[in-house]
């Protein structure tokens, strides 16, 4: 198969103007200019896409799709109010019925916004199970919760629900600790280092909050008080040292791919501290405005060399259309340094978001060898910088493959 356009973006090098992707089977074939193209093969099919941009399937690395069922009910502002009404809301009846219903669904929308990877976290593993037929490449990451009331609370059962996961060509089971202040460090770290001996990724919150970052350094004052209880009933011990010390500790393994989300509130020897390790950061900018975070850290971690990607946490975060394109137009309103650098822009979604989970030797750029996740984006008109025109205008994808075979999108 051979895709032409009037714009081939492979995100790991310059857009090409009049380009072309060719596909054998479920690998890029070759990738380049119109005129340089190969002639089709006998039988060969080839789809020209007219005015559109060809880009590696979209990458978005941190979400919790079960929760877009809450999208619209959950209070806008700081995270611990949100929490707790999210809490509240998921105990209604039917949650497993809801939650699963709403995993499928919004990995549909992901495909329609171009996203041919996600990486979902699910807290009673409950993701893999809506996700195994949806022909959208994932990782689903196994929440372990200490203070929880269902399983997985310990490590056993964390590896027991990791053995359950059913992974298949699109679906890797991940493992995700939730938080410092909800798995105790030596947990958090023993996970860590389960997905390390799996070969599997892994995925923590950390440095979310102010009040989070507190707790790291043995102030419990301001953690919410029916969260404070449930540490109490979990006999969570308090931790100390700040948050570089915690990542020092909880990394000092140095294990597999993964990634840190969020990273709100971080101070330079934190930074340090996870350059030290080699992790990733992803940053959510559209949820990070939702919850009225303070600037985020960005410019500071990429001057340390940490790789940052972009994500959009969960569909109740008022984004349930789960586009990159507009994850990314938050962060140019935020970040005006990087506001006219159209190929980092495009890196964050794609090449970035691939090495956040793992995975950046087979998805995430267009290049020989790598899995043809294909995503196709229409174009109002012709233009010079096809990245800045598909962020100002946020489409949806026009057409989408995964491992070379088309999904169909209606």
């Amino acid at each position: 198969m051979i895709l032409r356009a009037a714009w081939v973006a492979p995100g790991d090098a310059a857009p090409i103007r009049d380009g072309y992707v060719q596909v054998l089977h479920d690998r890029v074939q070759a990738v380049g200019a119109l005129d340089q193209a190969p002639a089709p093969k006998r039988r060969e099919v080839v789809v020209d896409l007219g005015t559109a941009v060809i880009t590696p399937g979209l990458i978005n690395p941190h979400s919790h799709l079960e929760l877009g069922c809450y999208a619209g009910q959950l209070p806008r502002g700081p995270l611990w109010p949100w929490l707790a009404e999210l809490i509240r809301v998921r105990r209604i009846g039917d949650q497993v019925k809801r939650e699963t219903a709403a995993a499928g669904e919004f990995a549909w929308r992901s495909l329609q916004a171009g996203v041919t990877c996600v990486g979902d976290a699910s807290r009673r593993n409950l993701g893999w199970r809506a996700l195994a037929d949806t022909p959208i490449r994932k990782v689903c990451f196994v929440e372990l919760l200490s203070i929880a009331d269902q399983p997985p609370r310990t490590i056993a059962e964390l590896r027991a629900a990791m053995h359950d996961v059913a992974e298949n060509g699109l679906l890797t089971a991940g493992v995700s600790p939730h938080a410092p202040y909800t798995v105790p460090a030596a947990d958090a770290r023993a996970a860590i280092q389960l997905a390390s001996a799996l070969n599997r990724p892994w995925m923590i919150h950390l440095a979310e909050t102010p009040e989070e970052v507190a707790y790291l350094s043995g102030d419990i004052s301001g953690m919410p008080p029916g969260l404070a209880q449930a540490q109490r009933n979990a006999a969570l011990p308090t931790p100390s040292g700040g948050v570089g010390r915690y990542v020092r500790g909880l990394l000092s393994s140095r294990p597999a791919a993964g990634y840190l989300a969020h990273g709100n509130y971080l101070a330079d020897d934190d930074i340090a501290a996870i350059a030290e390790a080699g992790c990733a950061v992803v940053y959510c900018p559209r949820a990070h405005a939702y919850y009225g975070h303070a600037d985020h850290p960005l410019e500071r971690l990429r001057a340390a060399g940490v790789t940052v990607a972009i994500g959009t946490d969960s569909p109740a975060c008022d984004n349930a259309d789960l586009s990159p394109w507009r994850e990314l137009a938050q962060l140019r309103e935020a970040h005006a340094a990087l506001a006219d650098d159209d190929d980092t822009l495009l890196r964050f979604v794609t090449v970035y978001a691939a090495e956040a989970l793992g995975m950046a030797d087979r998805v995430g750029a267009l290049r020989p060898g790598m899995l043809a996740d294909i995503a196709a984006f229409p174009l109002d008109a012709p233009t010079e910088r096809p990245i800045r025109a598909l962020i100002d205008a946020a489409p949806d994808a026009a057409r989408v493959w995964v491992g070379g075979d088309e999904v169909k999108l209606t």
